[in-house]
């Protein structure tokens, strides 16, 4: 079977809050090298590749966000309008007993979140997105990562993208659709605690012996 390759130069599997920071600071990496030196790196093209019908469509939760690592990537958060809820005002560590709450002194210094700001990490990650998208990174949207792509000596060549219009038999359907090959000089797995792509290239690579 032919599949439709596609030449990059990274891809990141996976459109979560990790991943579209890594796809932004690398790109806000290359436009600061390519404008201070002679020998500029030219267009260097990013993809982050998602299973989900758009960003942020399998994030779901709620959060309490420490700005910090945010402010790093984005200094100008704020005004370029990300979503932030609330900020928190007020921390309170309770034990609680059958019938009382009992407020503690003083708070633990990890359940401190005093100056942090609540947050959809939905809403957080569909902001991600377009600031990724605005810096020129390529985003596909439904592109399940499905195996991983190899080359000479087991070296990692890319990603190749789930098949189209599969039943749940495994067989083609009308409407099916080959997936693509994705080829990059680096590929980050950024998929999730369960990855099936990180699984998979821990047992080929041998990855966790002696860990």
């Amino acid at each position: 079977m032919e599949r439709e390759s596609l030449e990059m130069d990274v891809v990141f599997v996976g459109a979560g809050p990790a991943n579209l920071s890594g796809a932004l600071h690398l790109s806000n990496l290359i436009a600061s090298h390519n404008e201070k030196n002679a020998n500029a790196l030219g267009e260097i093209q990013i993809a982050v590749i998602e299973k989900g019908a758009s960003v942020g469509a399998h994030i779901l939760s709620g959060a309490v966000m420490d700005p910090r690592g945010l402010a790093e990537l984005i200094p100008d958060f704020k005004e370029k309008g990300a979503p932030l809820e609330s900020e928190v005002k007020e921390d309170q560590f309770l034990y609680l007993t059958k019938k009382r709450a009992m407020r503690s002194p003083i708070n633990p210094p990890p359940l401190n979140n005093h100056g942090y700001y609540i947050v959809s990490l939905n809403r957080l990650t569909v902001w991600l997105g377009e600031q990724c998208e605005a810096a020129g990174v390529n985003i596909f949207p439904e592109f399940p990562g499905a195996e991983m792509l190899y080359g000479e000596n087991d070296r990692v060549i890319g990603v190749r993208t789930g098949d189209k219009g599969i039943d749940k038999e495994g067989k083609q359907k009308a409407n099916y659709e080959p997936g693509v090959d994705l080829l990059a000089k680096v590929t980050v797995l950024g998929e999730g605690v369960r990855g099936s792509l990180t699984k998979k290239l821990t047992q080929r690579l041998g990855l966790d012996e002696g860990r």
